[in-house]
């Protein structure tokens, strides 16, 4: 029998749920000069990091994290270096919100100029731009990262969690008695009592095919709602929307209660990122961001990124595009070997080793 049921601990909410408003940080850049001095860009000033030329380096949000001369993870916030210790044994990555890192079977996250050890004994871990979710080796509980704080979701004395995926507030997962739970924003609820053939999370949304039935459901704003009866070919999870193929080749969008048909034919491909639906169809790049439909170029890029409801891509000659704000503008025509997004911030690698910024309509 499918329901659904709000369980026993409310920590945050009651009610319905509501998505929580995303807080805008400033954007980073990180590069090197041809000295190699190693730099951080934000709000249009640079600031030197180090003399030394850095092992790597990357960045997201308003954080830059790079590997020094004497193999040292360190963190930039704030105007604040903080070192974290040899890099040795050590995977970490940066989101929009945080750095992670393991080392060993330790996992850590840096938030907002603190550092927060979130177990010892990791059994394996998954990060969303805002959540990271993860299991310990000594114990069978799956346990949240979110908004700098630890939350334990489900325990269990026997049997196995199933798989589970974060979206940026919350996570799905199956339990060992094989229900489906979402666990969001402090609330758990109980989606169905069999395991569902597949599931994907976003932002305050899960989509999923019911086990028994085989329908298409997205749990939204505390509901259950039925977008098809026959399972969909592909589908993914953004901010508050899903984006599918249906069984009849239908595109279609799923937005805070609304649902679209884009095309009546499936797009050579698309990717789900944040509030933006990007896809290629009719030999034109196309996005969607609050239900309004932007044509990029009339092209199929050579490599695209997405970050913040942004989208920066390459053409066939290698020029450089950003589309922001609504509007297309072309970076530069340069050859250039790589280049990173991070919200509006645009930075881009030339041949020569040298980088350039792109930032409100000027190239640093």
């Amino acid at each position: 029998m499918k329901r659904i049921k709000l369980l026993l601990f409310s920590f945050l909410l009651s009610g319905t749920v509501a998505a929580q408003e995303e807080t805008l940080t400033p954007r980073v850049a990180a590069y090197q000069d041809f000295r190699y001095y190693f730099y951080a860009f934000i709000d249009g000033i640079p600031r030197q990091l180090e003399s030394q030329r850095v092992r790597e380096f990357t960045f997201g949000g308003d954080i830059v994290a790079y590997v020094n001369n004497a193999s040292n993870l360190i963190v930039w916030q704030n105007n604040e270096k903080t070192n974290l210790g040899d890099i040795s044994m050590t995977r970490y990555g940066i989101t929009n919100t945080f750095l992670y890192y393991k080392r060993d079977m330790v996992l850590a996250a840096w938030e907002d100029g603190s550092l927060t050890y979130l177990t010892y004994f990791l059994r394996d871990f998954k990060v969303n731009d805002q959540l990271i979710a993860f299991r310990d080796q000594n114990i069978d509980m799956l346990r949240v990262y979110h908004d700098g704080k630890l939350h334990e979701v489900e325990f269990t004395l026997t049997g196995g969690l199933g798989d589970y995926k974060p979206g940026k507030n919350l996570v799905a997962y199956t339990n060992s008695n094989n229900y489906f739970k979402v666990y969001l924003d402090g609330q758990l609820f109980e989606l169905d009592n069999i395991p569902p053939v597949d599931f994907e999370s976003g932002k305050s949304i899960v989509a999923y095919i019911a086990g028994a039935t085989q329908l298409f459901e997205v749990f939204y704003n505390g509901k259950l709602i039925v977008l098809e009866n026959i399972p969909p070919q592909n589908f993914q999870c953004g901010d508050e929307l899903v984006a599918y193929v249906s069984d009849e080749e239908h595109f279609k969008v799923y937005e805070k209660g609304r649902l679209i048909k884009v095309e009546s034919f499936a797009p050579d491909f698309y990717k789900v990122l944040d509030g933006t639906v990007l896809f290629f169809f009719n030999n034109q790049l196309q996005v969607i961001q609050n239900g309004e439909r932007f044509i990029l170029a009339n092209f199929l890029p050579s490599s695209y990124q997405m970050n913040q409801n942004c989208v920066a891509w390459k053409d066939q000659q290698g020029r450089l595009f950003l589309f922001s704000d609504g509007k297309v503008k072309e970076v530069t025509s340069e050859l250039i070997v790589t280049y990173m997004l991070n919200g509006d911030v645009l930075s881009f690698k030339l041949p020569d080793e040298s980088y350039k910024i792109y930032y409100r309509g000027k190239v640093y």
